[in-house]
């Protein structure tokens, strides 16, 4: 099966009934996307199926999208304050600390079951009870029958806080297509091109939608964020960004892992040392991007940049929480100290299961590591 864009766009406009796709500077990078999954992906019969019930969900909620918008044009008279940005590398403790935030329920987070079905948005009322939350249990729940291993390396539950992958996904400008396929001439082209086809002006909108029936402050993660630190303080100039570190020898290889768990089910041709080419690609272009245009742009934003070592906060989170609160200008409540309590209680470390890895397998070598990161390390104290 070829994957055909002008066969996509139809397919969702007759499962919708509708036709309005919103801004069309999303098609090249799903005819970018779609020719690499055709021609480098290598996928068997569940990767194309999943490839194409991905890309599907991404053009019907756009339909959605764009129908809800244009019913109810105020949504982006929405004002966005002071989101906090989580944007540490993959595998830097970034999740606990989104989990621990997403405890405070004045704190608004992509949750899954909301971000993957954000029409209609959803209501502060029903917010625990929406009927979507339990469709979103069910599909979770075939995750592991997948996915076998997944719940060992990654936190997903309905109720969870996600990444902004999934807002991106619609513009088709995500790194989840290059995490679950080998498709480096999409890969190499996004890493290049994400920041330039209005893609945070789109992620901005669907905040705007999905809190406008919801209100409370965003607390946002994603490690493809360091690509897109300008954009972010363009759009949201208050944004607290908030930095993830831990020693480099510690996660590229556990990332290496993750990506080959997530890569597998969609191809029968895996290629640890492709896996390693591709995961140490990324990290190159992520690190080199965001601690350059934090250079230049962090004495114009005081006050608004974190930094948190992962191992200090294993050690003891609170002292960190406290200070995203305060250069947010608010208070970590006892209410919500108390839910974040509750959590580390029930998410103690190794609960899923050990997660085995190594540098070698995947054909990177431990001088590399230290090449890449020199200066990152010598620069955070790692």
């Amino acid at each position: 099966m070829t994957l055909v864009v002008e066969e996509l766009l139809a397919a969702a406009r007759d499962e919708t009934g509708l036709s309005n796709f919103g801004d069309n500077g999303f098609v090249e990078p799903l005819q970018r996307l779609v020719d690499a999954l055709n021609t480098e992906a290598r996928m068997n019969d569940f990767g194309r199926m999943r490839a194409q019930m991905t890309l599907n969900a991404g053009l019907t909620n756009r339909l959605k999208i764009e129908d809800y918008i244009d019913a109810h044009p105020q949504v982006l008279e929405q004002s966005i304050e002071r989101p906090v940005f989580i944007v540490g590398l993959p595998r830097t403790g970034t999740t606990a600390l989104h989990h621990m935030l997403n405890a405070d329920r004045s704190n608004l987070t992509l949750r899954l079951w909301a971000a993957q079905n954000p029409v209609p948005p959803p209501e502060a009322a029903t917010y625990e009870t929406d009927p979507r939350i339990e469709q979103q249990r069910q599909g979770v729940a075939l995750t592991e029958q997948f996915l076998p291993g997944f719940l060992t390396t990654h936190l997903l539950e309905a109720e969870a806080p996600d990444e902004c992958y999934m807002l991106l996904n619609r513009n088709f400008m995500s790194v989840e297509y290059s995490a679950l396929y080998h498709i480096p001439s999409y890969a190499d082209w996004l890493y290049a091109n994400l920041v330039k086809a209005g893609s945070y002006d789109y992620h901005k909108r669907q905040l705007q939608l999905l809190q406008s029936a919801n209100p409370g402050k965003w607390v946002l993660k994603a490690p493809y964020h360091q690509l897109g630190l300008r954009e972010i303080l363009r759009l949201y100039p208050d944004a607290i960004i908030v930095q993830t570190h831990r020693a480099p020898e510690s996660f590229v290889a556990s990332g290496c892992s993750f990506s080959e768990l997530l890569r597998r089910s969609g191809s029968d041709a895996i290629d640890k040392h492709e896996i390693g080419r591709d995961w140490m690609t990324m990290l190159r272009i992520y690190t080199q991007t965001f601690e350059s245009d934090r250079a230049e742009l962090e004495p114009q934003h005081p006050g608004q940049f974190l930094d948190i070592c992962h191992d200090d906060f294993v050690a003891d989170p609170w002292p960190h929480i406290e200070a995203v609160y305060g250069a947010r200008g608010d208070q970590l409540t006892s209410e919500a100290r108390a839910g974040m309590q509750a959590w580390l209680d029930g998410n103690p470390k190794g609960k899923h299961g050990k997660h085995e890895y190594t540098l070698a397998e995947y054909g990177i070598s431990e001088d590399e590591v230290d090449e890449l990161f020199a200066s990152y390390s010598e620069r955070y104290g790692l």
